[in-house]
């Protein structure tokens, strides 16, 4: 069966209101690519992929697939259903998906969502979530000026014909993204032989302070989002990554305030601001007692 009627009768489109106004499933996919035999199952090779636009309140349920997806939200708003769990894709959201594994749903929670979409195939990527700590997928903020949009949107203003040159320029783009997109991930701590799996709201979780750390995080919105006690969170999360989710923040936050200290000129409360400190005095308190000195006697001891 050809990919084109996979990828259709795995998609189930559904409605919130009586619609007749729909699109096909087929549309969801883009444009399907031609394809190059020589380059089957070798090389990263997209399926189809493009731009897709919803100005309505859809579902779009997926059923298993042997293919991965990227995602990209430039604008508008929806989510992510898999696993029994919600996971919002905000404007800015990449992400990346092992079809195989599970269905999942998606579902457009503001009246315009426009993403990006690309299916695709190929024996690089089972080896870079080999590395990972990778299950089903993974979710990331996409800044504007990342290599990773950039090359999205190469992607999109590629060609869908048979030519092996374009498949070999697909194959790279694909890699750059995917090879950036895992970069960030190969650090995560992930279980041994024998050891016992952790949650993927952890990995999660921990990915968003990793990349937010000027935002203000509080247990209880932490509640809210995970739909469990801050009690569960916390003693999970510091099962795992060794501190509490709090504490964990507040360390890598020093430590990006010990980059800037040594980097730049800017005043200590700048550098508390923009690593998600409202109150400098707690700043340099928790500082000294991380560093063993002030912020600005530990940048004079570092310069000279």
């Amino acid at each position: 069966m050809a990919f084109h009627e996979q990828y259709v009768n795995a998609l189930t489109v559904r409605t919130v209101a009586p619609s007749e106004n729909v699109p096909p499933a087929a549309y969801f996919a883009g444009v399907f690519y031609a394809q190059h035999e020589a380059c089957a199952g070798q090389i990263p090779t997209i399926l189809c992929g493009g731009d897709v636009k919803i100005d309505e309140a859809l579902s779009l349920s997926y059923t298993p697939l042997n293919c991965r997806m990227l995602l990209y939200a430039p604008e508008g708003g929806g989510s992510l259903l898999i696993e029994g769990q919600r996971h919002p894709l905000e404007a800015g959201t990449l992400l990346y998906l092992d079809r195989s594994k599970c269905a999942f749903t998606l579902l457009t929670d503001q009246p315009l969502w426009h993403y990006i979409t690309f299916s695709f195939r190929g024996r690089l990527f089972p080896v870079y979530e080999s590395l990972a700590d990778f299950d089903t997928f993974l979710l990331t903020q996409v800044e504007s000026h990342s290599s990773v949009l950039r090359n999205l949107k190469q992607l999109l203003a590629g060609e869908s014909g048979a030519a092996l040159s374009h498949k070999l320029r697909d194959a790279g783009l694909l890699t750059a993204i995917v090879t950036e997109l895992f970069a960030g991930t190969v650090a995560l701590p992930f279980p041994e032989k024998g050891q016992k799996k952790y949650a993927p709201y952890l990995r999660e979780l921990k990915h968003y302070m990793d990349n937010h750390l000027d935002r203000p995080l509080k247990l209880e919105d932490l509640e809210k989002h995970c739909h469990m006690s801050k009690f569960r969170i916390c003693h999970e999360f510091s099962d795992v990554f060794g501190l509490p989710p709090i504490r964990y923040m507040n360390k890598k936050r020093l430590e990006a305030a010990e980059n800037l200290l040594l980097s730049t000129e800017k005043k200590v409360h700048e550098i508390a601001l923009a690593t998600g400190f409202e109150n400098t005095n707690h700043f340099i308190h928790l500082f000294k007692k991380e560093y063993g000195a002030t912020p600005q006697a530990y940048r004079e001891a570092h310069q000279k």
